[in-house]
């Protein structure tokens, strides 16, 4: 009798288990579900790259100079395509990561060359934030040339010779008129 009574007592707390691992997996789906919103929200954040405008001749000099000396800051990228709209300037870029939200930097000299053809140089430096994640993510930045170069004639009449700083040549990466 106290078998049977044990072996009833050992069906039921199986039964038992196998009910609560039931809802521990609905609620492990649950919590997969929430996890991969949580991912995807991430990854939507990702599209959003802003690139931060400086001025300033300083930290110019000193990129572009060791740009010219094949010794690049940031990390690399490649630029697809680059269109002006209105008063910005659309860069779409391709670049490894995936696993965290990168940043781009924009550098200006301060410098606007009046000579035909008017230009200002930029450089564009990425910030992976030690993402070492391998997804190829292709994204546009935009640049305001309002707030980089203020509401000026020459905004409207000068190119826009971008520079990435793994670029050791003369000629800029992309020109934007």
């Amino acid at each position: 009798m106290k078998n049977i009574f044990f072996q009833l007592l050992s069906i039921v707390f199986i039964i038992a288990l196998s009910s609560t691992s039931c809802s521990d997996s609905l609620e492990d789906s649950e919590v997969s579900d929430a996890f991969n919103d949580a991912i995807y929200t991430s990854q939507s954040e990702f599209s959003q790259v802003s690139a931060v405008l400086r001025i300033n001749s300083e930290v110019f000099y000193t990129l572009n100079s060791n740009r010219l000396n094949n010794l690049s800051s940031g990390e690399s990228y490649v630029i697809n395509s680059a269109k002006r709209e209105k008063d910005s300037i659309q860069i779409n870029l391709s670049y490894s990561g995936g696993c965290k939200q990168h940043g781009f930097e924009i550098i200006w000299d301060g410098i606007v060359y009046t000579d035909e053809p008017c230009h200002m140089n930029l450089l564009l430096i990425h910030d992976s934030n030690n993402d070492d994640c391998e997804a190829l993510i292709t994204e546009t930045i935009s640049i305001n040339l309002k707030e980089l170069v203020g509401d000026v004639v020459y905004k409207d009449s000068c190119a826009y010779h971008i520079y990435s700083t793994y670029n050791s040549g003369e000629e800029a990466d992309v020109v934007i008129n």
